[in-house]
């Protein structure tokens, strides 16, 4: 049987889903991720806490916003910032969910 693997992390594939879909339900973004609803929430705190994400509740449900702060860890990153990075993934698109 094949290895599964792929070419992002954890909290890239969460950045990836977050910049589409800004307004997604930690429960979408598991089941799209194939990650634990807990492991998106560990990210999704890690990012906010950490300064790449904002958050903000709009009624029940939260939306989030990418900050544009620089990426780290590495000098492959240069002058990246979040923002950039998930742009250059997505094509800039950018998608309300459901």
């Amino acid at each position: 049987m094949p290895k599964k693997w792929n070419f992002l992390s954890n909290h890239g594939l969460v950045v990836s889903y977050i910049a589409q879909h800004p307004s997604a339900t930690l429960r979408e973004i598991a089941r799209v991720t194939d990650l634990t609803e807990r492991a998106v929430y560990q990210i999704v705190r890690d990012l906010e806490t950490d300064g790449f994400i904002l958050k903000a509740k709009s009624g029940r449900r939260n939306s989030y916003e990418l900050v544009g702060r620089k990426l780290r860890y590495h000098v492959l990153y240069d002058s990246f910032t979040l923002a950039e990075w998930a742009e250059s993934l997505t094509g800039g698109r950018k998608r309300r969910s459901a």
